[in-house]
């Protein structure tokens, strides 16, 4: 099978020259050029495990025409979603990448032109904020796919994926889930309303975050989502956060509370126990004002600190918040577990965070040094446990449980909620930690953490080598929480760039290369991913 790169077309970005002046879409975080109409053969190097029956599916983004300020506005996360996905099973491997057919990119692809702005760009700018505002209250009125603060820019539906229930939904920050069929086309079935229990109102009010939790005791898919925008005058200063339960079987919310939080902070992940809904609020705070006067739209606040908040899963009772008093920031959660009142949760840890460039620096410091620092700079994680008391709403303790810099964590998610050993996390490839204001990093080695020794092994992925999101498949009759496999989604760049499905045994101490699917072309960089398990009737090998 040819291996070749995307070649530039009017209307179009290309990076992988290493030319384009904006480093989000230059070398392997530039966009493919099109879809696949069809499945591509993969050969597998090795044996691929029976209990690797499903689909490997990753999102992120690639736009699909020029931006409409032009490249040097882009930002990585406006680009449109894309699916990359590997069918596995029965020894063989196919590759497909689709386009998530959200309602902007239908009516860009229409148009022929850009209509919408990103994040670089949110200040009203009124060529595109008028038409896109009579677009939400005219054809979308009903069903907006994004919040009411969100206007000029769109919903990409880039983040993540969630598949619950037989329903695979793609996933945006501030905006509604669209859902996607589990075929060869991942056809986009359109915006998600939970088989009707999604009001209106729903659509308008708030979003559904990128990282929503399924209980592996009442199979629920619990789901977080916040404002950024007070409405009305009474309410400055408060805005609100939405959790939910979504019924694995009927497919429809059973459960749904807003309550009031008194700053607009990003808060990108959640965790569950079996009896409550874990939130992460950090300094990371929007501001409005300074976003009308064409300023950068957060602030990380040094003289604040990261506070943990909880509600019940059933009942009207909370938040409580516990504060730790660190100034850092935390985007993923790794999990969370109760022992008696202790509540325990493990995150990836930053100092500060930068929000990829969409951060203004903050001038303010604190009085005192923020306790319990990871000093490895600035948006560079580390795998943290705090441990909390429930019944005094303090804070135990502060324990940094890995030396090495890590993000982008998982587990065997049989275990999501309750006490667990093992966690996985990708560490950081030298010379790429953040430093500059757009900087990217990328990830060149997969740790595996045994919480309960303290020990953490490393599977380097060898010279030229990257990666980003993993995910842990249980094997067919696991013996232990750690018998099973990681997937790892690898990178190679250079004259003939390409990409692997890397599959690796991790049921002992030392990770072991289990077999390695070759993509035979190049899959750019992007966020997160799902492993959709078999059989999967719509979609035969």
């Amino acid at each position: 099978m040819p291996r070749s790169r995307p070649r530039a077309r009017v209307g179009r970005v290309d990076g992988t020259d290493g030319t384009m002046s904006n480093p989000a879409l230059s070398g392997n975080f530039a966009p493919v050029a099109d879809e696949l109409a069809h499945e591509l053969a993969c050969a597998i190097a090795g044996r691929l495990p029976r209990a690797i029956d499903g689909v490997y599916a990753r999102n992120g983004p690639n736009p699909h025409r020029e931006p409409a300020l032009g490249v040097d506005r882009y930002h990585w996360f406006d680009g449109d979603g894309m699916v990359h996905a590997v069918r596995l099973g029965d020894g063989k491997a196919t590759y497909v990448r689709r386009y998530v057919r959200t309602r902007g990119f239908e009516r860009e692809r229409a148009s022929g032109e850009a209509l919408y702005t990103g994040l670089r760009d949110i200040n009203p700018i009124w060529r595109y904020l008028i038409p896109r505002l009579v677009e939400k209250c005219t054809l979308d009125v009903a069903r907006p796919d994004s919040a009411y603060f969100v206007i000029q820019s769109k919903n990409t539906s880039s983040n993540a994926l969630k598949y619950h229930g037989g329903r695979l939904l793609s996933l945006f920050e501030s905006g509604s889930p669209y859902e996607l069929a589990v075929d060869p086309l991942l056809t986009t079935k359109g915006l998600c309303d939970f088989n009707g229990s999604f009001t209106t109102a729903d659509f308008w009010a708030g979003n559904f975050t990128a990282h929503p939790k399924i209980c592996p005791l009442t199979k629920e898919l619990i789901y977080m989502g916040y404002n950024l925008v007070a409405l009305g005058p009474e309410q400055e200063g408060q805005t609100t956060i939405t959790v939910g339960a979504i019924d694995e079987k009927s497919g429809k919310r059973t459960r749904k509370r807003t309550f009031k939080v008194d700053r607009p902070s990003m808060q990108h992940d959640v965790a569950i126990t079996p009896t409550k809904i874990v939130l992460i609020d950090g300094p990371l705070i929007f501001n409005l004002s300074r976003v009308i006067q064409g300023g950068l739209p957060f602030s990380f606040e040094k003289e604040s600190t990261l506070r943990v908040g909880y509600v019940p899963r059933e009942g009207d009772d909370g938040p409580y918040w516990i504060d730790t008093d660190e100034t850092c920031f935390a985007y993923h959660v790794v999990n969370a577990y109760e022992e008696g009142s202790k509540l325990v949760l493990d995150v990836c840890k930053s100092d500060e965070t930068n929000a990829l460039g969409m951060c203004q620096e903050s001038q303010a410091t604190r009085s005192t040094p923020s306790a319990n620092p990871v000093c490895a700079g600035r948006d560079v994680a580390a795998l943290w446990r705090w441990e909390l008391d429930t019944a005094s709403k303090s804070l135990i303790s502060s324990t940094r449980m890995c030396e090495q810099p890590s993000d982008f964590p998982c587990i065997n998610r049989d275990f999501t909620g309750l006490k667990y050993r093992y966690a996985y996390s990708v560490a950081y490839k030298a010379g790429t930690e953040p430093k500059d204001r757009m900087d990217i990093p990328t990830f060149d080695a997969v740790l595996k953490h045994d919480l309960d020794t303290g020990v953490t092994t490393r599977y380097d992925l060898g010279d030229g080598k990257t990666c980003g999101d993993i995910v842990f498949v249980p094997s067919e009759e696991p013996k232990s929480e750690d018998d099973g496999y990681l997937l790892v989604l690898t990178h190679i760049e250079g004259d003939d760039p390409r990409a692997e499905l890397l599959v690796l045994d991790v049921s002992k101490e030392v990770m072991t290369e289990q077999c390695v699917v070759n993509i035979p072309v190049r899959v750019p960089y992007g966020f997160h991913c799902e492993y959709i398990p078999g059989p999967i009737p719509t979609w035969p090998l």
